[in-house]
């Protein structure tokens, strides 16, 4: 029997899955961060070698059988980087599998179309919207990092939210109930500490972020601070859809936009809000994937051998991962 391994590797943690051709997952392993940009080649090879040690003992001698390894990789956006890539996971895996190295963002798309066209807006601590068509043609909005962009993502709301509160106590802005949340959060009674706190963190994007689940509480209480927040965020995400879909498609053909990330998680704020928001266009269809993108990777290495994932493959994946 042949077998299948996938990779969905990010800048926060790696995972990964070995399958059947039927979509049955027979083993499955996490990691640390493998995006080139902030991991030294070194240790990114290192937490790679780890991974699929991992898989191996798991998956005994089927590893010998992978016959295709998909990887979506954070930080695989230029050709040097994939090759890179693909040489070490070459070294790692047996000698005649096939290895694919693609961006992340094709697992996370994967994991909503099963390997169809379409749209996949990423929203965690950073934001991309990134799609595919019918003629395989690719392209993006956004990603532009929290410097220059990352509207609707985690760190942009929860950096919305910290001003909110910083404008109430200020009496600059509206009274938000996000003013007592974001003391109690970071166990400060004078916002001053919080300046203090966020510029001297190794990773202030980091300590920022986490305040986006505090807006969505406060959402929830009908705070108007944090109603303002979201209705931005749901403009900049909706925005961007938009925009990507103009791009890529023919205003006739059917599009499916997969939601991905942190923020959809409550599928009764911002997926609802998206779906009111862009009701207006019939061809475009918004959905949040039950599948994890690491499945979106098992996807991707069925198609590298011309399997077509069909209802059952597709619902094997999602019950045995």
């Amino acid at each position: 029997m042949e077998y299948v391994a996938g990779i969905d590797g990010g800048g926060t943690k790696t995972v990964a899955a070995i399958a059947d051709a039927k979509g049955s997952v027979l083993a499955k392993a996490a990691a640390g961060p493998v995006n080139p940009n902030v991991v030294q080649k070194e240790e990114l090879f290192q937490t790679l070698h780890a991974l699929i040690e991992d898989l191996k003992n798991q998956s005994g001698a089927k590893f010998g059988q992978i016959t295709s390894l998909f990887a979506g990789m954070s930080g695989a956006g230029n050709d040097k980087t994939v090759n890179m890539l693909t040489e070490m996971l070459c070294e790692l895996v047996p000698s005649d599998t096939k290895v694919q190295v693609e961006p992340d963002t094709v697992n996370a798309l994967y994991s909503g179309t099963y390997g169809q066209p379409g749209i996949v807006q990423i929203s965690g601590t950073g934001s991309i919207t990134f799609g595919i068509n019918t003629e395989g043609e690719r392209d993006r909005t956004g990603g532009w990092g929290y410097l220059f962009g990352d509207e609707g993502s985690g760190y942009d709301i929860g950096r919305a939210g910290i001003i909110a509160a910083l404008k109430a106590f200020d009496r600059r802005g509206k009274d938000t109930i996000l003013l007592d949340m974001v003391r109690t959060h970071f166990r400060i009674d004078n916002p001053y500490d919080l300046i203090q706190h966020i510029y001297a963190a190794e990773s202030p994007k980091s300590d920022i972020s986490p305040v986006a689940k505090l807006v969505f509480a406060a959402y929830k209480n009908d705070d108007t601070a944090a109603h303002e927040i979201l209705t931005n965020a749901v403009t900049e995400i909706s925005d961007s859809i938009r925009t990507l879909k103009a791009k890529l498609f023919r205003p006739e053909e059917e599009v499916v936009a997969v939601l991905c990330g942190g923020v959809f998680a409550d599928k009764a704020i911002l997926p609802a809000l998206l779906v009111a928001e862009l009701q207006e266009d019939q061809q475009l269809t918004i959905m949040t994937p039950d599948m994890e993108p690491v499945g979106g990777s098992i996807i991707g290495a069925l198609l590298m051998e011309n399997i077509k994932p069909d209802d059952a493959i597709i619902q094997m994946i999602s019950s045995t991962y």
